[in-house]
């Protein structure tokens, strides 16, 4: 090969290895993302597990006893339903008529064919809670609600002795 060519080649070289006319290399160093998530109104029970919200016991009582008994819907130890909403939103509860049949609007305690009757209260009214809804309102600021729930018996001094029991389903709704 010819010097002049061998020294043109080599002084190419060079210029392209010294950037002579070639602009600085850049790398881009940061660089942003984003992030973002939605909320979506939503409630939920404290359970204790399984598919029951708690229970109520009214205790055990004389056959012969015309008292009234009452006692509190009792779940993981604490009274009441407890109920996890979205701030800002509403709710409401109702109850159906349990699983006995009831006599004048008014649910059944049952043991085999004997039945005792009771009535639930809830949210510290005193009247009786039937299937009419609750509203809850959970305010900003709040998503904690204890809704509580009571039943009462009043016993007919000669009631069969037994294990009397009933099933109410609760409903949720938002």
């Amino acid at each position: 090969m010819p010097v002049a060519y061998r020294m043109a080649a080599a002084m190419l070289a060079g210029a392209l290895a010294g950037g002579l006319g070639a602009a600085p290399a850049t790398a881009e160093t940061s660089k942003s993302f984003q992030v973002s998530a939605v909320v979506a109104n939503g409630c939920s029970v404290t359970t204790s597990g399984g598919s029951s919200w708690g229970s109520i016991d009214l205790g055990t009582v004389s056959g012969v006893s015309t008292a009234t008994v009452q006692a509190s819907l009792l779940q993981s130890g604490q009274a009441g339903l407890q109920i996890d909403c979205t701030p800002g939103m509403t709710a409401s509860v109702t109850a159906d008529t349990g699983l006995t049949p009831t006599t004048g609007g008014v649910r059944q305690l049952a043991s085999g064919t004997s039945t005792v009757p009771y009535l639930l209260y809830a949210n510290g009214s005193n009247v009786p809670w039937t299937t009419n809804a609750i509203a809850l309102s959970f305010p900003v600021g709040t998503s904690h609600l204890s809704v509580p729930i009571v039943a009462k018996a009043t016993l007919a001094g000669a009631t069969r002795a037994g294990a009397y029991a009933d099933t109410v389903r609760v409903t949720l709704s938002w």
